[in-house]
């Protein structure tokens, strides 16, 4: 009895910890990074519709989000070109909660931040803390004592490789709950037993098995409670011509020559916009605003344009030494210039985060 009160104490010290260390960073962005919204929010005259109208803090808040994505990329590249201790594990969760805190500061003073887009931040940012803190744990301690120093990589390390580059390409338009975590599993046990490494061999099939089978079970979870309030998968935009798409549909032509138009969200979004600029046309509104938060990847160094506001977060590529992307939330009619310059440099427009 003695001794299942002990473990019971312990147990609830963990839990108790785990809530603390949960707690610490959002009770940070809650006290330090959000503020009162202005007592009165510009207004502007908006072509759309209020029904297709979204609110420009959603555009600021919808890049930590996107930087689970990024770092997902930065994992897959790492892990396959030096092993998956070298990723900077520490670095990507204090980069999702940095950066939330920087845009939560602009978008608190640009309009009111709604408790269900705050949850929803606080929850994937402790998910992400969890997975990404367990993963690194393991990996530089017991995962890094069975990866060879060498090639040849056992199948199942191959295996790991290829389903890390499908996630990070599967984020780019899909929530990551939808991601076939099962199926990968099942193809893990369904691999041959080879003579290459096998105590890696072993390894790797019951880390990846606890892995994937964790986020299989998690994302049904997940899956279920989005499915109560699923999001538009759709954008409209106003725009002074349009290069022709197939998942592009005119929904207006309007007597100056602009079109209202209805496109898909997430990377095809980016994809539409990139396509218009490259036709010549402007880009006069998107979803009733004339802002938008955009990120570039530069060179370090690299100056940007003198008409482009502050930038808002600068975070290096762990999978591009010397290599950076920055965030600017700009006007529209910005957004030519700035894919002009980015190609003068050599960089690259990344993506626009829509609303």
């Amino acid at each position: 009895m003695r001794r299942l009160f002990r473990l019971l104490r312990v147990f609830g010290l963990v839990t108790i910890l785990l809530g603390i260390l949960a707690a610490a960073p959002i009770l940070y962005v809650e006290t330090q990074c959000f503020g009162p919204p202005p007592a009165e929010p510009a207004k502007r005259d908006a072509i759309l519709a209020p029904e297709h109208h979204r609110a420009l803090v959603d555009t600021l808040l919808t890049y930590p989000e996107w930087s689970i994505v990024h770092a997902y990329e930065d994992l897959a590249i790492v892990s396959r070109r030096e092993g998956e201790g070298a990723f900077a594990y520490r670095a990507a969760i204090a980069g999702y909660w940095r950066n939330l805190c920087a845009l939560a500061r602009t978008a608190s003073s640009r309009g009111s931040v709604s408790s269900e887009m705050k949850a929803m931040l606080y929850v994937i940012g402790v998910s992400v803390s969890a997975e990404l803190g367990l993963k690194g744990i393991y990996e530089t301690t017991l995962g890094a004592l069975f990866r060879p120093s060498a090639p040849p990589f056992p199948a199942e390390d191959q295996l790991a490789w290829q389903m890390g580059d499908a996630y990070a390409a599967f984020l780019q338009q899909t929530p990551w709950y939808a991601f076939p975590f099962g199926e990968y599993l099942g193809r893990l046990w369904a691999l041959p037993w080879q003579g290459t490494a096998p105590a890696r061999s072993i390894e790797r099939r019951l880390a990846l098995s606890l892995e994937w089978g964790g986020k299989a079970l998690y994302a049904k979870a997940m899956a279920a409670a989005a499915g109560l309030s699923p999001a538009s998968l759709t954008i409209r935009s106003v725009l002074s011509g349009m290069e022709p798409t197939a998942d592009a549909r005119i929904i207006e032509k309007r007597p100056d020559g602009s079109v209202i138009v209805e496109t898909p969200r997430y990377r095809a979004f980016t994809a539409f916009l990139l396509l218009q600029i490259a036709g010549g046309h402007r880009v006069i509104e998107i979803a009733g605003q004339a802002e938008i938060l955009v990120t570039v990847l530069v060179p370090e160094g690299w100056q940007a344009p003198q008409n482009l506001p502050p930038a808002l977060i600068a975070v290096p590529l762990q999978a591009s030494p010397g290599w950076q992307r920055i965030g600017f939330l700009v006007r529209l009619e910005t957004l030519p210039g700035l894919k002009a310059a980015l190609d003068k440099a050599g960089g690259r427009f990344e993506h626009a985060y829509d609303y």
